[in-house]
């Protein structure tokens, strides 16, 4: 089972409408419902051949995060802000979900 492209463009939309309605919410509250949406997202499509869907959303979700945090400095828009913050603030700071596993399925025989 693997993420049709329909159900990764909704997934985008939730992602995108959730920083944009965040208004002037803190970032960690924002990346709270971020999280809701993927853990769900991520725990429904876990089983399976789900890598690659899984790698798109969550670069997708590292640069909305990274915008986000570049338009509250009001950083002129050179770059995304990938050195300014690291995968460790996006993640150990912010909290970003980050429990991207795929579980395949077993067989009945334990195989």
């Amino acid at each position: 089972m693997t993420p049709k492209k329909k159900a990764r463009i909704n997934i985008k939309a939730g992602i995108r409408n959730a920083i944009k309605n965040g208004g002037s919410k803190p970032a960690t509250d924002i990346v709270k419902q971020v999280n809701a949406k993927l853990s769900g997202w991520v725990n429904y499509f876990r089983v399976g051949n789900s890598s690659r869907a899984f790698s798109e959303v969550r670069d997708y979700t590292e640069m909305k995060i990274r915008t986000l945090l570049s338009r509250r400095k009001r950083r002129r828009k050179c770059s995304i802000g990938w050195r300014r913050w690291s995968n460790e603030y996006l993640y150990g700071v912010l909290g970003l979900y980050w429990d991207w596993k795929v579980h395949p399925l077993r067989r009945a025989d334990g195989y």
